[in-house]
């Protein structure tokens, strides 16, 4: 057993390469090799057995994936190392349940001939990684299709898969690759012949689609309407963020950078998420001085801030997390409310007030905040633009349905300050540029503190900037007004698809799990 826990280890800590800020995406190709040996070496293990040798190959995962939530929790969230640490590894636990019950029906589900097999192990990981990203509050980090966003020809099966298609292939790769080994391994054992063609088949057909459709998305974009922004990067320290006297100097900040934007005239300059930390509804001083701000650089804006809606009836009042588009002359033409809130981040979970009222949010400002109305493109000159506050860039329905409904360029605004300089901006950025690929169209990011970008419908990254630096840039994207891919139209038929080829597989080997308890 011992050497089956080191093989689940190692698969672990290969996966944690594979993602940003290493970025050996190769190693996803090659990162679940080592478990599906220690699931399948010599001897079948038991069951209980299989789902532990999953969740130790999840935890290390998980581990060096998320550890980001204790820099989180510890410098923003007032909490402890003490506590913070443990609750940390409560989350990378609950993450790896995912894991423990992939190599569970894995280790039930041995079909003969080996197809079924790597059918069965890329559909359930796909299906698994679905899931996680729906139970609870929803957390679809660290998907596996994610790290392949460098290699352009192999993610643009997104535009029909979503990310989750991408995950499938990668999954596909390295079963593929497992039986290749463990024929050359044990002597007189046949290659998997008819294995590796459907392998070379799906990825052959793959890598054409890629390449064909990135000449067909850059031929098309070519004639889009160009619109030109603005993209103003203000890093502002996260502890500097909500102070009341920092406010000022956080809009001469944006001031100073949207004047120097304004000189190329651009459509309009994006600002990032809270990027005006005050009601900017209100009539206060600090909504004043925005206003001049806006009207000295002479351009539209987008910026992120804070709203509140209050009762008629009962005077209570609902606080959102909200973009407001601003002409010109400082007016307010129109207003988005974030739909995902970020649990801990934005609000704390009522189950969690009850038994831990020492839990309080890790940001700032208003109270609690509420869900928006749902996704909801903002109109400017006839321009959509489909607007994604932070966390909600993780979450492909939401920019699927804000396409859906009209938008012509998404716009990702963030604040990822509080993670401070690990691992979690540069997989949050990542995750961002799959959203471009799968909807056909050009994101616009600005982050606080970086990553800000631009990302073409392809998937390339056109500018972008590093982390903690205060600059501001221009780019002409192109408006997609009309035409929808087979995702966005269509959503996530083909992760339902995989979901119900693992069921009935399971299914079929349901008799074999009870015998085998």
């Amino acid at each position: 057993m011992t050497r089956r826990i080191i093989l689940a280890v190692a698969s672990g800590a290969l996966l944690v390469l594979a993602f940003p800020p290493v970025d050996f995406s190769y190693l996803a190709w090659t990162g679940l090799v080592p478990f599906f040996f220690a699931l399948y070496g010599r001897g079948k293990v038991s069951h209980r057995n299989a789902f532990s040798l999953g969740f130790i190959f999840g935890f290390v995962f998980f581990l060096g994936t998320v550890y980001w939530v204790v820099h989180s929790m510890h410098m923003y969230g007032g909490i402890g190392l003490k506590l913070s640490i443990p609750i940390m590894l409560l989350l990378v636990a609950y993450l790896s349940v995912y894991a423990g019950v992939y190599g569970l029906c894995l280790n039930a589900a041995r079909f003969k001939p080996a197809f079924f097999n790597m059918v069965f192990s890329a559909s359930l990981w796909a299906s698994l990684e679905y899931a996680r990203g729906c139970f609870l509050t929803g957390l679809p980090w660290s998907l596996l299709g994610y790290t392949q966003t460098p290699m352009l020809p192999v993610v643009q099966i997104a535009d029909i898969t979503g990310v989750w298609g991408v995950s499938f292939l990668v999954v596909l790769g390295n079963y593929t690759l497992y039986l290749v080994l463990d024929a050359a391994f044990k002597s007189g054992k046949a290659p998997p012949l008819k294995e590796i063609a459907f392998s070379c088949i799906v990825f052959a057909a793959v890598i054409g689609y890629g390449l064909f459709m990135i000449n067909s998305v850059d031929l098309d974009a070519s004639g889009w309407r160009p619109f030109k922004v603005g993209v103003a990067q203000g890093s502002i320290e996260q502890q500097m963020k909500w102070e009341e006297s920092f406010a000022s100097k956080t809009i001469d900040i944006y001031r100073a950078l949207s004047i120097e934007a304004g000189r190329e005239t651009p459509d309009v300059v994006v600002w990032p998420e809270s990027a005006a930390p005050f009601f900017l509804e209100a009539d206060t001083p600090q909504g004043t001085r925005l206003r001049d701000a806006v009207r000295d650089a002479g351009t539209y804006v987008l910026t992120g801030s804070i709203a509140y809606n209050s009762n008629p009836v009962t005077g209570a009042a609902s606080y959102f997390n909200s973009a407001y588009l601003l002409d010109p002359d400082g007016g307010i033409i129109g207003r988005y409310d974030k739909l995902h809130l970020v649990p801990f981040g934005e609000y704390v979970p009522k189950a969690v007030k009850r038994f831990l009222p020492f839990i309080k949010k890790l940001t700032a400002g208003a109270g609690d905040f509420s869900e928006g109305p749902g996704p909801n493109p903002l109109s400017l000159n006839g321009v959509k633009i489909g607007v994604l506050i932070c966390y909600e860039a993780i979450f492909p329905d939401i920019s699927r349905r804000e396409t859906k409904n009209g938008a012509g360029v998404l716009v990702n605004i963030t604040n990822d300050g509080w993670f401070g300089d690990t691992s979690a901006p540069y997989q949050h950025f990542q995750m961002s540029v799959m959203r471009s690929v799968e909807n056909r169209r050009f994101l616009v990011r600005s982050a606080n503190t970086g990553i800000s970008a631009i990302v073409d419908p392809v998937g390339r990254v056109i500018k972008r900037t590093a982390l903690f630096e205060r600059t501001i840039f221009t780019g002409t994207i192109g408006l997609k007004d009309n035409g929808l891919s087979f995702y966005t139209r269509y959503g996530d038929v083909f992760v339902y698809a995989l979901i119900a080829v693992s069921c009935i597989l399971l299914l079929a080997t349901a008799q074999g799990m009870w015998k085998g308890r």
